[in-house]
């Protein structure tokens, strides 16, 4: 079995299907299922089956994803130790995109002055994706809310943010909550203090991203719970206003995680302590 080929099972088992697994590994739907096709003629046995338009793992399939998934960690933990002792070496970081608007730039511009020998790079995702990813070997780390409890992973916290509730500033607005995608930290306090504060009723309104949520709390289209750092400074602070939550959690628990035994794990500890406030 090859490298490529597992990495290849286990994009077609995480992503759900041969067209997304192409996309991740930048390449071609044929490329995939001729991988996958080899892997099960090597092992004389079918690793998928298909129930209506899905994929779904045999039993065979299954217990060959356990397999991949230590023989991956084992080639990542190789491949990160020896790069990690070059002198210089790439730290992948996972963050939501408020976190890297607002937290990130000054660690970054620190890490480049101070640790020229590791270069960040960085990737943007919702919270419960990014668990996801570090778990998976995806991301080196992450920084994220809610931390979740993992065996397999190690929690650092750097930022408790102030939760607070953002209206516009001079007029009326509707009850209209507005929320980020699913996956989102921010999206649960909003709907959890939605709940405790008496406003289930309102409407729940979904957007891409917090611009665009501030952007319509501005012209008075409804309201949100969200981090105050995501407001100061932002583009539209001077038509809003800000007030502490009412009710429910008043601060937002930011942390690094990565996974247990992590061979860059110096290098994560060092980009947690420039993070730390």
């Amino acid at each position: 079995m090859e490298i490529l080929t597992l990495k290849t099972f286990k994009a077609v088992v995480d992503e759900g299907g041969i067209k997304a697994a192409a996309v991740k590994m930048h390449t071609v739907q044929s490329n995939i299922t001729n991988r996958i096709q080899k892997l099960e003629r090597e092992l004389d046995t079918k690793l998928f089956t298909l129930i209506g338009r899905k994929l779904q793992l045999t039993s065979t399939g299954q217990q060959l994803c356990g397999y991949a998934e230590q023989i991956l960690q084992l080639e990542y933990l190789a491949t990160s130790a020896i790069l990690s002792h070059k002198g210089s070496y790439e730290l992948r970081v996972g963050m939501p995109e408020t976190f890297a608007a607002v937290h990130m730039p000054l660690a970054l511009k620190q890490l480049k002055q101070n640790h020229a020998h590791i270069r960040a790079k960085i990737y943007t995702d919702t919270s419960d994706s990014l668990v996801f990813a570090v778990l998976n070997n995806k991301v080196d780390c992450a920084a994220l809310g809610n931390a979740p409890q993992h065996d397999n992973l190690v929690v650092i916290d750097i930022v408790k943010e102030e939760l607070v509730m953002v209206t516009p500033l001079e007029s009326h607005y509707e009850p209209v909550l507005f929320v980020r995608d699913e996956g989102c930290g921010y999206r649960k306090h909003a709907l959890f203090w939605q709940q405790q504060a008496g406003r289930a009723s309102d409407e729940l309104m979904i957007m891409s991203s917090a611009d665009g949520v501030l952007g319509c709390i501005s012209a008075g289209l409804g309201y949100t719970i969200i981090g105050k750092n995501m407001v100061v400074g932002s583009r539209y602070e001077k038509s809003l206003a800000i007030r502490p939550v009412s009710c429910g959690p008043k601060y937002v628990q930011l942390s690094i995680v990565y996974r247990k035994g992590s061979p860059l794990e110096s290098a994560i500890l060092i980009l947690a302590k420039l993070l730390t406030k």
